[in-house]
């Protein structure tokens, strides 16, 4: 592998990278698209068609900062709580939808195309910097932009609970840059600051220059303040390379571990402030202690990217014997993955992020060099292997289409349901707590200002105890005394009362003293909790 000039990219070759950069955030667009052109009144668009539950706190996090907040708070609990500043991102985000008189929708789905073109973009960079062939440089961004791994076989063959995990390549976004195409416009953002940073610090080490790791420090400060620990990341990236320069150097990089260290410094604000507010706010340290995304069986891996990890083998070599130290870092970096992901860390599977990038860039680059002298193959193979490669992720497309054809929930909600939760929004004050069900609870503070006393997997403390007891408040056998006492200890104001609530059991609010009916249309009914007027 030669590695490319600093970001010698010819006007064709951008005018190539641009109009292919559209077509794969159409793609990644077009389950949406058809889910908008579904919905009517009575089947109204949350807005996703996947990973539903979070993308419903998004748009709750965005309507926290569209009406003024800097601090978050969870809105999925009715806790008290003191608020951080923290997932700014989303704050700022419906700060800019409410300055410009957006819906919040809009501009959670124009951010996550803005920030897609970024990403894709700084991929295609990245890649530039470590190879000078065209036709690499093109493999390699194609197998990050569409590529995914063995899923779709496993699916084929009915495994889609292999070794107790689905398949990496439909519930781990950090694994496939497609996935953060597909929802995550934070994500977008982060894993392109994240490249920018470890690109700048490369060049720091090249030229010595102190600016670039200024610039390095710049980015991670961006990366860190929309996921902290993207910092373990950004440092398994630069250490692994470090250690590689060292080896072939036979002699220890003071000067890189220096420029190193002061790239790093722009994370280490966030990181340190996020370690402080988890370990002294008593709710967020909750929302932390059950927020466990943790790696699956090995094995899942090597899937997952079997189709990358053999090509990039060959790839390895071919740095190897070039000789340059520029391309240690893709094979440094991958190489100190599968450290990081079983580490004693509760966010372990999550610290895959973009590794993707430097992978294919080396399966890129061994499938390039198999190919070389032969015309015919270069022609044929990496289209052949993209397409391989990409199964996944038109399975994930297309399987999204028939739920979304069926308009349910949660993807669709009931318009009676949306209108009942638009007139509560207005006669409430905001901030305050609702109870339903946890699946109605994970839409209420999407659809309004106010809080959920359960709602939302993580972002609710104790979880799995609220939904047992939502299930006991609607049982029939439990008593008036029980139910006021969880009304009166979560400091909770109203409660919403539609389908999904009365299949839960056969208890009725209806002749509850304490429970004053406040709405009642198309099946819904919405309650005050006697003794929570405002003054």
């Amino acid at each position: 592998m030669r590695p490319g000039h600093w970001f010698d990219i010819t006007k064709r070759e951008f005018r190539w990278l641009w109009f292919a950069s559209l077509a794969v955030l159409l793609l990644a667009s077009l389950p949406t698209l058809y889910a908008w052109g579904l919905a009517d009144a009575d089947h109204v668009f949350t807005g996703f068609v996947y990973n539903v539950e979070d993308g419903n706190s998004y748009i709750a996090k965005m309507r926290l900062g569209g009406r003024g907040e800097w601090l978050f708070h969870l809105l999925y609990t009715s806790e008290e709580q003191e608020g951080a500043l923290l997932l700014t991102f989303y704050l700022i985000l419906g700060k800019v939808a409410a300055g410009l008189g957006l819906s919040y929708l809009l501009v959670y789905h124009l951010a996550r195309i803005l920030l897609g073109l970024v990403l894709l973009l700084t991929v295609y960079f990245f890649v530039a910097a470590f190879a000078s062939d065209v036709g690499a440089r093109r493999l390699a961004w194609a197998l990050v932009a569409v590529g995914s791994g063995l899923g779709w076989l496993l699916t084929l063959l009915g495994a889609t609970r292999w070794l107790g995990d689905l398949p990496l390549d439909f519930w781990v976004p950090e694994a496939y840059i497609f996935l953060v195409l597909y929802n995550l416009p934070h994500l977008a953002l982060a894993e392109s600051a994240l490249l920018w940073a470890i690109l700048w610090a490369v060049r720091a080490f090249e030229t010595g220059r102190v600016r670039y790791s200024l610039a390095a420090g710049l980015a991670s400060l961006v990366m860190a303040a929309i996921v902290p620990f993207y910092a373990g990341v950004l440092a398994a990236a630069l250490g692994a390379f470090l250690v590689a320069l060292g080896l072939r150097w036979r002699r220890i990089p003071w000067r890189e571990i220096g420029l190193t260290a002061l790239a790093g410094l722009g994370a280490l604000l966030p990181v340190a402030y996020a370690a402080w507010v988890f370990a002294t706010n008593p709710v967020f340290r909750l929302w932390a202690d059950q927020n466990r995304i943790l790696s699956p069986h090995p094995l899942h891996y090597l899937l997952g990217f079997a189709l990358l990890l053999v090509p990039a083998v060959w790839g390895a070599g071919r740095v190897l014997r070039a000789g340059g130290d520029r391309g240690l870092l893709p094979l440094a970096w991958v190489l100190a993955v599968p450290l990081l992901l079983y580490l004693p860390f509760t966010l372990q599977r999550r610290l895959i992020a973009a590794v993707q990038v430097p992978l294919a860039l080396l399966a890129a680059v061994g499938l390039w060099a198999w190919c070389e002298g032969r015309p015919a193959l270069r022609r044929w193979v990496p289209a052949g292997y993209v397409a391989l490669a990409s199964l996944s992720i038109w399975l994930l497309v297309l399987g999204n289409l028939g739920p979304i054809r069926q308009r349910r929930p949660p993807i669709f909600r009931p318009g009676a349901e949306v209108a009942a939760l638009t007139w509560l929004n207005v006669h409430a004050a905001p901030g305050e707590a609702v109870l339903a069900s946890f699946e109605v609870g994970n839409v209420i503070p999407a659809q309004t200002d106010l809080h959920a006393f359960a709602g939302h997997g993580s972002e609710t403390p104790r979880s799995a105890e609220k939904r047992a007891w939502i299930a006991t408040f609607f049982q029939p056998e439990t008593s008036d005394a029980w139910r006021q006492a969880l009304l009166r200890e979560y400091g909770l104001d109203y409660l919403f009362y539609g389908p999904v609530e009365q299949a839960l059991g056969g208890w009725t609010p209806a002749n509850s003293q304490y429970l004053v009916p406040i709405w009642d249309r198309d099946g819904y009914q919405i309650y005050r909790v006697a003794g929570t007027e405002s003054p």
